[in-house]
């Protein structure tokens, strides 16, 4: 796979500041970044997309906005902030979810996602910007989605029927989906974006993911499939470990074994 594709999304490095991740991961080659708002709370946003031009760097997402189910107006007011940062950082997209299910039912949690979508969706548009909906892992339904698989995302961003809706696709979250290959065709050129990591087995907790090529994930036909689409963007690195986070020195070891990993990735077999 051409190195210029991978990306790393910046909660990887969560005890790495903005600035680190910025410089570092260019130092190391790479040229997409998905930005994750929080580390960004203290941060002059224009000085920062003026250094991200500088350094070459593309902003593949920012993450993240959305969680409609705590409450529709409240998702809307977050959504717009964040496609005010997404504006000045130069970021085109920024990802979404639905939010947990909460005190809801499944039938009212759907309806507030799609009103809730819809409305962002019109604001996205005034911005140039698009939304990536998100599915995670079906474990996540108690606590961040009512979206546990692709195709049930895709049949979200049916309903809303609007142009700047497109899906963010999770690889780590959707591997162990016997439909997923038919849910990436179905989902074609409305991939905006792409994460991964590998699933350990077995998993020890929430942020327990694994560097790509050392899990059972079969991420390298995973993204053959991808690739079958049609889609050309970057696919994000986003590893929430405990066990990588706590050992900051070591980022950028795990970052270069990630590199090697992707340059082997076959895209035929």
């Amino acid at each position: 796979m051409e190195p210029g594709r991978l990306a790393v999304s910046t909660i990887s490095t969560q005890n790495w500041t903005a600035w680190e991740d910025l410089i570092r991961y260019r130092a190391l080659g790479i040229h997409g970044i998905g930005l994750w708002r929080d580390k960004l709370r203290e941060v002059d946003l224009r000085e920062y997309r003026k250094a991200l031009d500088e350094h070459g760097m593309v902003v593949t997402n920012l993450c993240f906005a959305g969680q409609f189910t705590h409450g529709v107006e409240q998702a809307i007011q977050d959504g717009r902030h964040a496609l005010e940062e997404a504006t000045k950082l130069g970021a085109s997209t920024v990802l979404v979810i639905s939010g947990a299910l909460g005190d809801t039912n499944l039938a009212r949690a759907h309806s507030m996602v799609v009103e809730g979508l819809g409305r962002l969706a019109e604001l996205a548009d005034h911005y140039g910007i698009h939304l990536a909906l998100e599915a995670l892992h079906p474990m996540d339904m108690t606590a961040w989605t009512i979206i546990p698989t692709v195709d049930m995302a895709l049949d979200i961003i049916d309903e809303v029927s609007h142009p700047s809706v497109g899906l963010m696709l999770d690889l780590y979250n959707s591997w162990w989906d016997p439909r997923l290959e038919g849910a990436i065709q179905r989902a074609g050129e409305r991939i905006l974006a792409v994460q991964m990591a590998d699933w350990r087995n077995p998993t020890r907790s929430f942020t327990d993911r694994a560097v790509p090529g050392t899990g059972v994930a079969d991420l390298s036909r995973l993204i053959r499939a991808v690739e079958a689409t049609g889609y050309r963007g970057f696919y994000d690195l986003e590893i929430f470990s405990d066990e990588i986070w706590e050992n900051r020195d070591g980022y950028s070891s795990v970052l270069s074994e990630v590199m090697q990993w992707w340059q082997g990735v076959p895209l035929n077999g």
